[in-house]
């Protein structure tokens, strides 16, 4: 028993001097001159600013000012009220089971029906798309 205690403290007194070497033979510690001339703040040469004429801009230019916008498009009053189907039934779903309320089973199958239709008509009723047009305009 004496012999295993032995050479348990044997072998841990050889790891301790072992990391011991590592740590002092792991390079040269820190270079405090040199880490106090660094947070030194550094002396910013002094320079005049220039004067506006050596800009480049000519002074009779105007700003630019960006064309009017176009109007908005005009949207048919049942494309509304299918957007609002399609945006408001789900939100309104979410809302009332955020709310812990219980609605009538024929209430939520009627939201659940009116999101479907408003999608099913604002698909049907989608403009069909040039395949040559990119959307780039001049």
């Amino acid at each position: 028993m004496r012999d295993d205690e032995a050479r348990e403290r044997a072998r841990a007194e050889a790891e301790e001097q072992a990391w011991r070497e590592i740590v002092d033979h792991y390079g040269e510690g820190p270079d405090l001159l040199g880490l106090i001339e660094l947070t030194t703040p550094l002396e910013q040469p002094q320079t005049e600013p220039e004067p506006a004429e050596s800009l480049l801009l000519d002074p009779d230019d105007e700003p630019f000012t960006p064309p009017p916008l176009p109007p908005p498009a005009v949207i048919s009053p049942e494309r509304r009220l299918a957007w609002v189907g399609f945006v408001a039934s789900p939100l309104l779903l979410v809302l009332i089971q955020f709310l812990d309320y219980s609605l009538p089973g024929i209430l939520t199958f009627g939201l659940v029906i009116a999101f479907i239709a408003s999608f099913a008509y604002l698909v049907a009723t989608m403009a069909p798309r040039d395949p040559d047009d990119d959307g780039a305009r001049l």
